[in-house]
């Protein structure tokens, strides 16, 4: 069946005439012909696709449709550099704020390294007044030592007192007789 058609391609347009009478040659188209319908059972036979229709007909298209258009384009350009603007300054309030960041850690460490200094020098100087007040406290209890042994000693001195009395008053006596005894009696 395939060398008859190409035996009627070769032959041409007059091929194409003889072989309408050719019962070989109406198979092969009425074969061609029952595929398609058998293919598509299930669906309708499509039209022809349309044909795009020029875009030079101006009545079909409105016009400020055009201008509309390039107002919507105009609007998204300014819309994109606004945003691009407004990227660039939040990059540049950033970069502000991170400089700045850095400089209130910076002064934030100076600080804390002042009142480490200082709570190093406040410890020493409560380390001093502790060394101070034991100091006082030993100086304190030796007087108070010696105070007490002072006292202990005023506590027998009335009794050493009275002991020196007697003793004075026995050497008083003991001069009297003497006195007397030397002295001539009259």
């Amino acid at each position: 069946m395939q060398a008859a058609a190409l035996k009627d391609k070769k032959r041409g347009a007059s091929a194409t005439k003889e072989g309408d009478n050719d019962p070989d040659y109406e198979n092969i188209t009425l074969a061609f012909r029952n595929r398609d319908p058998l293919k598509s059972d299930h669906s309708p036979r499509s039209p022809a696709p349309a044909q795009p229709r020029p875009l030079s007909d101006s009545a079909q298209i409105p016009p400020w449709l055009h201008k509309a258009i390039m107002i919507l384009y105009v609007l998204l350009a300014f819309t994109f550099a606004f945003c691009i603007i407004l990227s660039v300054l939040l990059l540049v309030k950033n970069s502000e704020m991170s400089q700045e960041l850095l400089d209130l850690r910076g002064e934030l460490w100076n600080v804390s390294n002042s009142m480490r200094v200082c709570q190093e020098e406040q410890q020493k100087g409560w380390n001093l007044v502790w060394e101070r007040v034991k100091e006082a406290r030993e100086s304190i209890l030796q007087v108070d030592r010696k105070t007490l042994g002072e006292v202990e000693k005023l506590k027998t001195l009335p009794t050493e007192i009275a002991g020196i009395k007697e003793n004075v008053k026995k050497i008083l006596d003991k001069v009297e007789q003497l006195s007397q005894r030397s002295m001539p009696s009259k």
